[in-house]
């Protein structure tokens, strides 16, 4: 089927379809584009961003101001500070321009419409995207480039002539831009306009454009297809697109209809594509690749931003190494650029918004397996003023002041869902973050957090923090939670086999004292000494204030034992 937007400007057939089934046709969409190009040719920015929840104000807008040689800025949200980071940069929000029939101007008409090669290459998009460092990056790509992948795709695709794209995902993700709204533009199909949220919401869209007979396909993401239910079946529904992420396995039993998984990113477009689970991916036929030194996938194709190779992030294994359309399978990440449901993520990015705000001195974001799902979270450290003011109060409502206060720099799908507090981040031994420490904080917490450790040949010093939700504040008591001293030997014989291997057990204890409690949010300082073989001597404070100390009596492994009489020349009589 011919692909290209100048071949069905005078069309007569159905580009858009509204809610109540009112129909755009493809001419008086690109009336509409004409009338705003010239009205947006005057306005005197270069660049506008462009955020529209209608995906047929969305598309009028982008042609209109592309024809009017502005250039676009594909915007990922409209929060509070990207507007304001934008306008620093003299780059406002596009709306559409007020049409007064005293005063129009006839810049572009609908006869004299060219939409040729020097206009496609000279039309310039760009993607705001998350970069590897977390500074956001804008992605550059021509309407050329961008016309290149809806072409490979509507090759790629046996997709029936009259076709409706109904979508789960936003049109300003790339994905959505290039399945439900250019692919039909270019192929003289149509889209269903609404964006919808559910399966069921799906099954209902099909259930009404059925009077209209045509047959659909859906654009979704692994984040709505989970939802799926063997009982919600799909009507007249060639295809199921999924991008944005990993479809979990087994989904695809619940559906009635065929899902293709999609890789691609906003440098690189799309990549390659699957109809099973953990199948191999399959290059686009436009699209090369080869394998870095790391295992990193690197990508060439006529509709990447670039000409050269470009490195994704991915690390990968070639079935065939040398044969740049090889198919491929997937390792992971390489950096912390997460796919988290349909959105592309910055954990760093994330981060610097979170640190933002005046009661967080260091944060680190992560992703953690919640109920059988990922969700964010974050492990902060507040400032003084802050943490009193956590203590004094509640955990949830400190944490929903936070939260609400991200609304205006994050989306909320990029605002963690779960919080710990602590007095500074856990690092290891040779200074690095320490990521299982902070991983280990959102699954049932048995122990207290090791902020920093440092050994020498008899003596090694913890830095521990005590977060509210250590399992052994629970129910100690109610209304004045306290770590149980029964606890604390717990944990202290836990660290000192950590260090000494040879201990076994603990079988006794001397000159125990419990001097000060330990309270939800205490640093504490644990000091472990081995002394006489069997002897382990501890010390915990906080400040200047003694916690607790005494020895603790163990058992020796008995292989290691008898190894520690050999050395220093001692037997039992």
């Amino acid at each position: 089927m011919p692909c290209h937007f100048q071949m069905h400007i005078s069309a007569q057939n159905i580009l858009c379809i509204q809610d109540d089934l009112s129909q755009i046709r493809f001419i008086d969409f690109w009336q509409d584009v004409c009338t705003q190009a010239s009205l947006i040719q005057s306005l005197d920015a270069t660049q506008y961003a462009l955020w529209e929840n209608d995906s047929y104000e969305f598309l009028v807008l982008f042609f209109a101001a592309l024809l009017a040689r502005k250039q676009v800025l594909i915007a990922p949200n409209r929060v509070k500070d990207l507007e304001s980071e934008l306008a620093e940069q003299d780059i406002y929000f596009l709306t559409r321009q007020q049409v007064f029939a005293q005063n129009i101007p006839k810049a572009f008409e609908l006869s004299t419409l060219n939409l040729d090669e020097i206009f496609l290459t000279q039309a310039q998009v760009y993607f705001y995207t998350s970069g590897s460092t977390g500074q956001p990056k804008k992605i550059p790509r021509t309407l050329r480039q961008l016309l290149n992948e809806v072409q490979g795709l509507n090759q790629s695709f046996d997709l029936a002539e009259s076709m409706i794209a109904i979508a789960t995902v936003s049109h300003q993700h790339i994905y959505g831009l290039l399945f439900k709204l250019l692919l039909p533009l270019a192929s003289g199909r149509s889209f269903y306009n609404p964006q919808l949220a559910f399966p069921e919401n799906v099954v209902a869209a099909q259930h009404k454009l059925a009077q209209l007979q045509h047959a659909n396909y859906v654009i979704s993401s692994p984040a709505l297809l989970k939802r799926w239910t063997s009982d919600v079946i799909l009507e007249n529904c060639q295809y199921v697109y999924s991008s944005g992420g990993k479809l979990d396995t087994g989904v695809r039993l619940w559906l009635n209809r065929p899902i293709i998984e999609v890789l691609g990113s906003s440098e690189t477009g799309g990549i390659a594509h699957r109809d099973q689970d953990d199948a191999l991916w399959l290059p686009f036929a436009n699209v090369d690749i080869q394998v870095t030194e790391n295992e990193e996938l690197a990508v060439k194709a006529n509709h990447a931003f670039s000409d050269d190779w470009i490195e994704t992030g991915d690390r990968v294994q070639l079935v065939e190494a040398s044969n740049p359309k090889s198919a491929f399978k997937l390792l992971g990440r390489l950096d912390r650029i997460i796919k988290l449901e349909e959105k592309r993520l910055s954990l760093d990015a994330i981060e610097h918004k979170i640190l933002s705000l005046n009661e967080i001195i260091d944060c680190h974001v992560l992703l953690v397996e919640h109920e059988h799902r990922q969700i964010l979270t974050c492990v902060a450290v507040l400032n003084t003023e802050a943490q009193s003011t956590l203590e004094q109060g509640t955990k949830a409502s400190f944490v929903a002041y936070l939260k609400n206060q991200l609304k205006d720099k994050l989306e909320s799908i990029a605002i963690p869902r779960q919080w710990r507090f602590l007095p500074q981040l856990p690092r290891n031994a040779q200074s690095k973050l320490n990521k299982q420490a902070m991983q280990a904080l959102f699954k049932p917490l048995l122990l207290p957090v090791v902020l920093a450790q440092q050994s020498s040949a008899d003596q090694t010093v913890y830095q521990l923090a005590f977060p509210p939700e250590l399992e052994c504040f629970k129910g100690h008591f109610p209304n004045f939670s306290i770590y149980p001293g029964v606890g604390q030997i717990g944990f202290i014989q836990h660290f000192a086999k950590q260090i000494w291997a040879d201990l076994a057990w603990c079988n006794g204890y001397e000159q125990l004292k419990f001097q000060d409690l330990i309270k939800p949010y205490s640093e504490v300082q644990l000091t472990l000494q081995r002394k006489l073989h069997h002897k382990v001597y501890f010390e915990m404070s906080s400040g200047v204030l003694k916690l607790a100390s005494g020895r603790l009596l163990f058992e020796l492994n008995q292989q290691d034992h008898l190894e520690c009489q050999a050395e220093t020349g001692v037997t039992n009589v």
